[in-house]
């Protein structure tokens, strides 16, 4: 109850004490190193929040984007060996030179196709997609309702996406249809009346040469799809465009301090930061994306028995007598010793 309290007062007094303690000569040094220190705890204590919401909501929240980020590294990695150069002579990242713009682009296209099959993959294990409400020793089988994204169905895509690209691109789509507004009689409207009046024109698929037929929008419509699917193309694009620069950040502070890699735990790999620097906003990108666009804020059993069990023999006893009233009009007998009964089971910490 009171850990949020300790914590901030703990900030506190180390805010507190760091600025007090500030001598005279040496005020940019020590600033430097405070930077420093909020900047570390940001991107590493920071993230290890969300990554345990990531893994309470579903264990696929915490493993998919970390695998994406390892696609990434990996694809990235070969691309640029295979290609690196080639086709663009033009240096991708000035102070790590062995980056190239074939990498990003090459890790960048297999992440976007791993990601499509990859969460496809994942949707069909309950032991990744349940979400859990406590951590055990050893977990038994996860058993849960699954969420809508997990489910398969038919997808359609909001087709102002369409509208920010050029036509000519977006036809190269497979699967896309073309939508046309159909004129009765190929007039125009001469009055505001005739724009009240005139019912809305029926849409339907274009046809090649036929006159009455006028470009409306492009539909895009995939069946036998997990929704999922749809959330990874965008997670798998922030792996690839906005989580290397993770890695680029720790080649510049290695290049900085003309160190090779930060540890050397991992033999020809260097330490565990070597390998999880691309990760270090994946999370939070993962954490917010699932709050925004899949979260739902719904009412279920499991959910109810945890914030149940959660009460105090007192709030038990209210919470009772709130859903299961006391007999107003009739049967008032049997319904009093139907409500005992109930709440004597309810209350004798029966799970």
């Amino acid at each position: 109850q009171y850990l949020n309290t300790l914590a901030f007062s703990l900030y506190s007094a180390t805010f507190v004490l760091t600025i007090a303690t500030m001598q005279t000569g040496h005020i940019k040094f020590q600033l430097n190193q405070l930077c420093w220190t909020i900047v570390v705890l940001c991107l590493t204590v920071g993230q290890m929040k969300y990554i345990m919401h990531n893994i309470f909501n579903g264990l696929f929240w915490f493993t998919f984007p970390f695998l994406l980020v390892v696609v990434n590294d990996i694809m990235a990695y070969f691309s640029g060996i295979t290609c690196g150069r080639k086709f663009i002579h033009r240096p991708f990242i000035r102070f790590s030179p062995n980056k190239t713009w074939e990498g990003f682009i090459g890790g960048a296209i297999f992440t976007m196709i791993a990601a499509w099959y990859l969460s496809r993959f994942l949707a069909k294990f309950p032991w990744m997609t349940c979400p859990v409400n406590e951590f055990q020793f050893l977990p038994g089988v996860l058993e849960c309702e699954n969420h809508h994204v997990f489910m398969m169905a038919q997808s359609v895509f909001p087709n102002q996406v369409f509208e920010v690209f050029p036509r000519s691109l977006v036809k190269m789509i497979p699967g896309i249809v073309e939508i046309c507004s159909v004129r009765s009689d190929g007039g125009t409207l001469t009055s505001v009346v005739d724009a009240i009046v005139t019912p809305a024109p029926a849409l339907t698929r274009c046809i090649s040469g036929e006159e009455s037929h006028v470009f409306h929008h492009f539909e895009l419509v995939l069946k036998n799809v997990y929704p999922i699917q749809i959330h990874a193309l965008w997670l798998g694009f922030f792996a690839s465009v906005v989580a290397p620069f993770g890695g680029f950040l720790a080649s510049a502070i290695k290049r900085a301090y003309g160190i090779k890699d930060f540890d050397s735990l991992i033999p020809g790999h260097g330490g565990v930061t070597d390998r999880l620097d691309c990760q270090f906003l994946m999370a939070l990108c993962t954490w917010v994306h699932y709050n925004t666009f899949v979260r739902m804020a719904t009412v279920s059993v499991p959910k109810l028995v945890y914030f149940y069990n959660m009460l105090t023999v007192a709030e038990k006893q209210r919470f009772l007598e709130e859903i299961v009233p006391a007999a107003r009009s009739g049967g008032g007998e049997g319904r009093q010793h139907l409500l005992k009964k109930f709440q004597e089971y309810a209350l004798s910490g029966t799970d």
